[in-house]
């Protein structure tokens, strides 16, 4: 079975994997930047390499997501796709971890959020905010029984 993992692009994947390590909490922080032998293939100087990210990653409720730097081209955000993190509804620990979650980076005055983190019709608890990088994240939880 095929995963599907995000793999986000920034100007500085660097600066953001402290973003999201700061507001998220995010943990499982990995970054490689680009070597001396790849610059040329990024139309890059060789100074400052350590500055750039080639490959990274962080992990989030569980997630793993996947970034790198742009490289010059265009970062745009859009609102035709968001990354929805899902926990397991009848799993206390998961839902008091989406909780804190939400609760965290609500709080922390760096994301706006668009939907609050509250119960829905369909059995399950859904919120919704946009980073500082223009990204739109969906927290859920939902009874995975019933999957």
């Amino acid at each position: 079975m095929a995963k599907v993992y995000p793999y986000l692009a920034f100007e500085n994947a660097k600066e953001a994997l402290g973003y999201y390590e700061e507001v998220f909490g995010a943990t499982n922080i990995s970054r490689l930047p680009v070597s001396e032998e790849q610059s040329g293939m990024f139309g890059l100087a060789k100074e400052n390499l350590e500055n750039t990210t080639v490959h990274g990653g962080f992990t989030v409720l569980g997630a793993n997501l996947f970034c790198s730097d742009s490289f010059g081209k265009e970062v745009k955000p859009s609102n035709q796709i968001s990354i929805m993190l899902d926990s397991n509804s009848e799993d206390p620990a998961a839902v008091a971890d989406a909780d804190a979650f939400f609760e965290k980076i609500s709080s922390s005055g760096r994301v706006t959020v668009t939907l609050p983190f509250e119960e829905q019709f369909w059995g399950g608890k859904m919120g919704q905010f946009v980073d500082e990088y223009g990204i739109s994240w969906m927290i859920h939880t939902q009874p995975y029984s019933k999957l």
